[in-house]
């Protein structure tokens, strides 16, 4: 199998794992490294060996001088809109890490541009690919439990970031909810119809902005989601992929703790499922994908037309915090939404 060469873009904090990533997947070869921090460039010079002739401070001088077939951007969601043109425009497929952009004006932008290039354009939603998760979605899909009704879902976690996340105004439903509005279109093989959420900062908050919010949201077929998430939790946490409850006529899924558990309708002793197994896991899954859809010629499953839905799922529970009104998605577009950091 042809190995896909990469130009990643940003190799500081979470960057450097995805450089480690890239390096020791059997489809893909690390081609260069673009960061604008010299100190960056030179731990990665450390760890990847690569020769200063593919270390760059300045993206378009890598994406003319390097020959390669994918971008991975690792940067702030501030410069992804403009860092991906630039690589599409180069002819380079891009993957970049969530969110799709800063804005969705910015991503609706971002998804036209796309539009009028053959090139593919992934957005990294890595928990799909958890065991847990994937064991979840096949229960669904079997009927187990039939007709969904309602899902319970639930994330408490405390962490300490700095840095550009400290500047956001609705840090929780914008750095970490997509994870989990993500899950919640994946799983039920819905959109969102609507959304109401309040956002709030309790008093022994460290972050500038709202760090806990719950989320009211109606998906198709009348099925309800209760969401609530908080980064300043105290107590007992949950995993990075929440304590979930999918609820349907037949009984009860709970992937709690990373456990998945089903219930049959007046079943209080539930039956432990063993995880589903995978070749790749987390973001490796997310690597492979990308890379078969570019060998395969087909647009991976989280491409930038399906992730637009996942971000505007998120968009329209920040504009509903911001507002304290209902948010119809029918009728959601970037004019509704305040400028949010």
């Amino acid at each position: 199998m042809k190995k896909i060469r990469v130009i990643q873009v940003g190799v500081g904090g979470f960057g450097k794992s995805w450089m480690e990533l890239v390096m020791g997947y059997e489809n893909t070869e690390l081609a260069a490294i673009v960061d604008m921090i010299p100190d960056n460039l030179a731990e990665a010079k450390r760890v990847t060996n690569l020769s200063e002739d593919v270390l760059f401070t300045d993206s378009l001088e890598a994406f003319a001088k390097v020959n390669a077939d994918l971008v991975l951007i690792v940067t702030p969601p501030k410069t992804h809109n403009q860092i991906a043109k630039q690589a599409i425009e180069a002819g380079f497929h891009v993957m970049m890490e969530k969110p799709l952009t800063h804005t969705f004006e910015e991503a609706e932008d971002l998804l036209e541009f796309t539009e009028s290039s053959d090139k593919k354009v992934m957005i990294s939603q890595n928990y799909r690919w958890r065991p847990p998760v994937q064991t979840v979605k096949k229960i669904i899909e079997e009927g187990i439990i039939g007709r969904i009704g309602y899902i319970e879902f639930e994330f408490r976690k405390a962490m300490k970031f700095g840095g550009w996340r400290d500047q956001y105004k609705e840090i929780l439903l914008e750095d970490m909810a997509i994870h989990h509005f993500d899950l919640m279109r994946y799983l039920l093989n819905k959109e969102p119809v609507e959304i109401l959420a309040q956002s709030y900062k309790p008093d022994w908050s460290w972050f500038s902005g709202n760090p806990t919010a719950g989320v009211w949201i109606s998906f198709q077929d009348d099925i309800k989601v209760n969401y609530f998430g908080s980064w300043v939790s105290r107590g007992k946490e949950t995993t990075w992929n929440g304590d979930i409850r999918v609820v349907g006529d037949k009984g009860a899924i709970e992937m709690i703790d990373d456990q998945v558990h089903y219930y049959l309708e007046n079943e209080e002793e539930g039956h432990k499922v063993n995880l589903t197994q995978m070749k790749y896991e987390d973001r490796l899954a997310s690597l492979d994908e990308m890379v078969t859809s570019i060998l395969e010629n087909r647009q991976p499953s989280t491409s930038i037309k399906d992730n637009l839905k996942s971000f505007m799922l998120t968009c329209m529970a920040i504009s509903s915090a911001q507002t304290g009104q209902k948010v119809i998605a029918k009728d959601f577009s970037p004019l509704s939404l305040i400028e949010h950091t």
